[in-house]
């Protein structure tokens, strides 16, 4: 049998197999052609967005909230046919993680799209749900747990007691607004505008909120907002540090008032 785990974002996809650990982690991206054939997918399709072909059409599967099931459809069989999660006299089982944003009709349709892909069965919940499992919680105990889960386009806030969500938030801000915190401080302090594919790594490597004594740095390159030529620059942890502490801040207060909105024995639930 195999065990997969699907993590289906609006920025990312994330696929883990019980044998290999994480074997996809990218950008939720296609490029197709005017015929509607696969021309790229994952990163290498962000690298492509942006491109001037008008034959070339770069697209998310989600977007505003809303599931495209064909472009998802054409995701999907590249990236199964790639990890090879089908194979001749084995079971395949997904436990599908989904943002808390899509609507029933739609989770069911998408249980129901990978039942007809060839899954032997489909397991799904919201991803709050799921990253409080990930976080090792036993939500079934009487005592309030917090989790916060952060995505690409939204990030929701939920306390779990009884095997039960007694209250949860969302907010809009989330990935977007760090990539855009990101992109903004680097016009302003170095003069240099990115690619989105650059944004990501810049997230995924550097991205820390406090500065640091032996900071990691990274060599990027980008478009020169004074003379339009292609220019590198160093930055580091602590540049990164410097452009999302405000924009920490703010998520900090949410998460507080969230806190502060919760009964008296929740808040003195310390987890």
């Amino acid at each position: 049998m195999i065990k997969a785990g699907i993590d289906l974002g609006a920025g990312s996809i994330r696929i883990v197999t019980e044998e290999d650990g994480v074997v996809f982690d990218e950008a939720s991206m296609i490029a197709i052609d005017e015929k509607g054939n696969c021309l790229a997918y994952g990163n290498e399709a962000l690298e492509m967005k942006g491109v001037t072909d008008p034959q070339v059409r770069v697209l998310s599967p989600m977007h505003d909230g809303r599931m495209d099931f064909e472009l998802l459809g054409k995701l999907f069989d590249q990236l199964f046919y790639q990890l090879k999660l089908f194979r001749m006299f084995r079971k395949t089982v997904f436990v599908l993680s989904y943002p808390s944003g899509l609507k029933p009709e739609d989770v069911e349709q998408l249980k129901e799209q990978l039942l007809k892909m060839g899954a032997w069965k489909v397991y799904s919940d919201q991803e709050i749900w799921v990253s409080a499992i990930g976080a090792r919680l036993d939500v079934s105990l009487p005592v309030a747990s917090c989790v916060l889960n952060m995505g690409e386009r939204s990030c929701d806030i939920a306390v779990f007691s009884r095997s039960r969500i007694r209250k949860q938030a969302k907010s809009a801000d989330a990935g977007l607004r760090v990539k855009s915190a990101i992109r903004h401080w680097l016009r302003e302090n170095r003069q240099l505008t990115v690619s989105e594919l650059t944004l990501e790594k810049i997230c995924r490597q550097l991205g820390c909120v406090t500065p640091r004594p032996h900071p990691k740095q990274m060599e990027i390159s980008g478009i020169s907002t004074a003379n339009r030529a292609v220019r590198r620059e160093i930055i580091t942890e602590n540049d990164i540090a410097q452009a999302l502490g405000p924009l920490c801040e703010e998520w900090a207060l949410w998460i507080v008032r969230f806190l502060r909105s919760l009964e008296p024995d929740q808040q003195q639930d310390h987890r």
